[in-house]
């Protein structure tokens, strides 16, 4: 019987950015497929897989990867880390400028102002981060769609990039319908028409105001369809690590003007005092300004984290600074969350704590970096967010340590928000340096001397350098001039049909006609497609189903 993965060029490539034996495997499961959902957990390292996939998939060309603007930085980062050489540009971030970029970072937000721009470049591949941000019927939905080459006629062939890789941690984020365009996406025939998907997977009806398509029906089947295009894995069941890991999280602040407007005026006025005469106060009030902007600036991007960690089915717990970003972050979270900051009483705090650790409701802990980093039990929590940074590493280690503590039989992860390449970046990496983790400021508690000499000379050295950072960061280039750019010296081809992948065939006899054969085969996507009519109008049909259940039984 002939397997679902057919191995592809350039697998010999997988062990490239040293990954993890289940990292290797959705690496070859992604080459194997070209378009396919990557729906790890989170924490297992998709973006990691994504990348060494396309490096190996696609040895030329230029790369497109779409996500939101929180974690553009972030997969700068990562793609560094893979190949350190890589010509990357962030599109409205970067101010140096490559002819010819092999990776462009572009977000959802601006998709639609440079969709046409987009369409009209050869991309080798695509990466679309975040994709359940597509599974609802919208113009982005639209754009998503017609970059990776899918036409209006279902019949039509795909006409986009050869690899195009989908990764969500929560493909099937409320119901069978949310499958639908990632379906699409990478090809799947059972997407040509979502009436008939969603009376088949979605237990439609049709009531006096149209059709119902909120239900779910057939969904061992619709396992079976996920397991041809997708490949997921739990924490639980691959991991071997350290119970806590820490990382760093960069964010773009580059729209933010108020933060930029802060750095500026503090390193202008830190480059005028007199070196001589130092003055720890006004110094640490000076930086405070900053450090509020920033705070504010990454109030986005650390909300929309806490976003994901609860789709994931995870807690998790927020340490901030400032009280005005926990009143912020519980009037948009509601019943969700629940608060424990320093103005509050012994039993109000307790009454929290007891709800995060038993109400299955509440998914979110707001916490005051010194009121929640103490005397207090977290272990509900498997997710710890630091928004805003302390001068002492022993508060960011008790902090972590109210859910990486007895009775925590998970794993628990670590992030640090900074804002990237600002004065923030600066000190966290100096403290860094110091603590193995990342800190930064904290105006409440004086840190320890030798670190604020350290950053007060450090800063005195670098403030020009930082200056001309934070108004650079003003004038980044503009996205529409380099995609015009990529798309003269990448032109989209034109319309081909792929040819039908050589692996093999089955042939069925027709049921009501036994002189009439029907054949199934892997069609241009990788995906079974059958002749018989019944699949040509609904893209799905008894013979391809036959064939799956075959296929996995073995």
């Amino acid at each position: 019987m002939n397997s679902i993965v057919q191995l592809a060029p350039g697998i010999d490539k997988i062990t490239k950015g040293s990954l993890y034996p289940h990292q290797s495997d959705g690496v070859a499961f992604l080459l194997s497929k070209k378009r396919a959902i990557l729906a790890d957990d989170m924490g297992l390292g998709k973006t990691r897989q994504a990348i060494v996939a396309m490096e190996a998939g696609c040895p030329e060309g230029t790369i497109l990867v779409v996500c939101p603007a929180s974690i553009k930085l972030n997969w700068k980062r990562e793609i560094l880390m893979v190949d350190g050489e890589a010509s990357i540009e962030v599109l409205g971030v970067d101010r140096h400028q490559t002819d010819e970029p092999r990776w462009v970072i572009i977000n959802y937000d601006i998709l639609g102002k440079h969709a046409d721009r987009l369409y009209d470049i050869d991309w080798s591949g695509i990466i679309l981060d975040e994709a359940h941000f597509i599974k609802n019927a919208s113009k982005r939905t639209s754009l998503c769609l017609k970059l990776l080459g899918v036409q209006a006629e279902a019949s039509a062939p795909l006409i986009g990039p050869d690899y195009v890789f989908l990764l969500t941690g929560t493909p099937m984020t409320n119901r069978p319908k949310d499958l639908f365009n990632l379906f699409r996406c990478v090809g799947h025939p059972a997407a040509r028409s979502f009436l008939s998907f969603a009376k088949r997977y979605c237990d439609a009806y049709r009531n006096d105001y149209g059709w119902v398509t909120t239900g779910a029906s057939n969904l061992d089947e619709l396992n079976l369809l996920m397991k041809e295009v997708s490949i997921r894995r739990m924490k639980d069941e691959v991991l071997d690590l350290p119970p806590k890991v820490r990382s760093w999280v960069p964010v773009d602040i580059s729209n933010s003007k108020a933060a930029l407007n802060a750095i500026d005026t503090f390193l202008s006025w830190y480059s005028a005092t007199d070196p001589s005469k130092p003055n720890d106060t006004d110094f640490l009030a000076a930086l405070t300004k900053v450090r509020t902007a920033l705070h504010k600036a990454k109030f986005n991007a650390v909300s929309e984290r806490i976003k994901d960690v609860v789709a994931a089915g995870e807690k998790v717990v927020v340490f901030t600074c400032f009280t005005d970003g926990i009143d912020r972050h519980k009037k948009k979270l509601g019943g969700q969350a629940v608060t424990i900051t320093g103005s509050d009483s012994s039993t109000k705090r307790m009454a929290a704590v007891d709800q995060f650790q038993t109400d299955p409701e509440v998914r979110v802990a707001l916490c005051n970096i010194i009121a929640g980093g103490v005397g207090i039990t977290l272990t509900a929590g498997t997710h710890v967010i630091f928004q805003d940074l302390d001068w002492v590493p022993a508060n960011h280690a008790q902090a972590e340590d109210r859910c990486y503590r007895l009775g925590q039989d998970r794993r628990v992860t670590v992030e640090y928000f900074h804002a990237d390449g600002t004065l923030d970046g600066y000190i966290a990496s100096l403290l860094g340096q110091k603590m193995t983790m990342i800190a930064a400021v904290e105006a409440e508690q004086i840190p320890d001397q030798s670190i604020l000499t350290e950053i007060q000379d450090g800063l005195r050295q670098l403030a020009p350098a930082l200056m001309e950072e934070a108004r650079a960061a003003r004038a980044s280039g503009e996205p529409a001039a380099r995609l015009d750019a990529l798309a003269k010296s990448r032109p989209r081809k034109s319309s081909e049909d792929a040819p039908l992948l050589d692996n093999g065939s089955w042939e069925f006899t027709s049921s009501r006609d036994p002189s009439a054969s029907y054949q199934v085969t892997f069609g241009r996507a990788g995906h079974l497609e059958c002749t018989c009519p019944g699949f040509t109008y609904r893209g799905n049909c008894k013979h391809t189903r036959e064939v799956r259940e075959k296929i996995y039984e073995g």
